[in-house]
């Protein structure tokens, strides 16, 4: 009964608050497991789910790599924020720490359509889905400057992380938006 009702509108922010707790809390253990390992391990390296429903925020991090402790990041702009699993309401990112001298992650990850190398970041694993997909996850702009306009993924967001908008994106990126025949948004 009440399937459609208040009911089950409290039943899914309950499921949210609980999935966000124990992601923040996930996110506080691997913090202090890192801390007590202090001594063998290196760098860390943002990990995003790789499926349709990651945010801009986490799909422009995935594959990052930010110094442990401080993290201050490694070979780019974008800020830590608050960390993985932490970053924003639901968030479904984790981090994982490399060990000393070591550069990539070993081994595989899950991503939707089965795993995937470890190192794939989330702009790769978006190349290879096919164009409805890229839209439905970016929308049909977007998609068309991530296909034909040649923006990467990071692209997409300022150097402080946040989603820029199209017609931000046209004022620093006017030609991929002539590449991509996406309609001007002056």
């Amino acid at each position: 009964a009440f399937q459609d009702g208040i009911i089950e509108i409290d039943r899914r922010h309950a499921e949210a608050v609980a999935r966000t707790a124990l992601s923040h809390m996930a996110a506080t253990t691997r913090d202090r497991f890192f801390e007590a390992n202090d001594d063998i391990l290196g760098d860390e390296v943002w990990v995003s789910t790789l499926d349709g429903r990651t945010s801009q925020e986490c799909r422009a991090r995935d594959g990052k790599r930010y110094t442990r402790g401080t993290h201050r990041p490694v070979g780019h702009t974008l800020p830590w924020g608050s960390g993985p699993g932490r970053l924003h309401w639901q968030c479904r990112s984790t981090a994982v720490a490399l060990l000393k001298g070591q550069d990539e992650l070993f081994g595989q990850r899950s991503a939707k359509g089965g795993p995937v190398d470890a190192n794939e970041t989330y702009g790769a694993w978006l190349k290879r889905q096919p164009a409805s997909v890229q839209d439905d996850i970016l929308g049909p702009s977007r998609g068309a400057l991530f296909r034909r306009g040649g923006l990467e993924i990071e692209q997409f967001s300022n150097d402080k992380g946040r989603t820029l908008t199209l017609a931000e994106l046209e004022e620093r990126h006017a030609t991929a938006f002539k590449r991509a025949g996406v309609e001007s948004r002056a």
